[in-house]
């Protein structure tokens, strides 16, 4: 039997064998919803002649995939007494070889190298004292929000608190002046 007249009840057989249902298989050819889909599709199955469409197109499929191990092993010895004959070494082992991969005789290995071992997970809580906090993430002033390695503007840099001095016979603080000589950045 050749293909059907009508190109969607092909369209249809075709679906149908790929694995879809009948429902689904009206629904995208046909562009049915629901209930409509579900009642056309089993309608079009108990058609006779979409019905031998689809045995016929399953019947091929079947004999596509009748290869198995047994007919690749014999197709391969095939090939390696044809290799013999024309003195062909180079033919003759890869056919060898892929005959015992195709028997599971032949495993591919591959060593995978660690080059970076990880660091041991801590096992206990290690508690520091606050000396010994000091010692290991107290060295140098506070850390500035600035980007790594990008240069400080003068307007970031930490300035000293101006000097302050107590007048004891007015009752009052005093802020001293300071002049700084040499600095022309300003």
């Amino acid at each position: 039997m050749t293909a059907l007249k009508n190109s969607r009840h092909e369209a249809f057989c075709r679906a149908v064998v790929r694995g879809e249902s009948a429902a689904g298989a009206y629904a995208n050819i046909y562009g049915a919803t629901g209930r409509t889909a579900e009642v056309n599709g089993s309608k079009l199955l108990r058609n006779a002649a979409v019905g031998e469409r689809i045995t016929e197109l399953q019947g091929t499929a079947a004999q596509r995939t009748t290869k198995t191990v047994e007919s690749l092993v014999n197709d391969l010895d095939e090939t390696i007494a044809f290799a013999r004959e024309c003195r062909n070494p180079a033919a003759m082992v890869a056919a060898i070889n892929s005959q015992a991969r195709l028997l599971g005789l032949m495993i591919d290995r591959s060593e995978q190298v660690v080059l970076g071992k990880p660091a041991p997970l801590p096992t206990a809580v290690i508690e520091l004292s606050e000396a010994e906090w000091v010692r290991q993430f107290g060295s140098g002033p506070a850390p500035m929000r600035t980007v790594p390695g990008a240069k400080r503007l003068k307007a970031d840099q930490p300035k000293p608190p101006p000097a302050i001095t107590w007048d004891g016979s007015k009752g009052e603080i005093l802020k001293a002046r300071t002049i700084t000589i040499g600095d022309d950045d300003d």
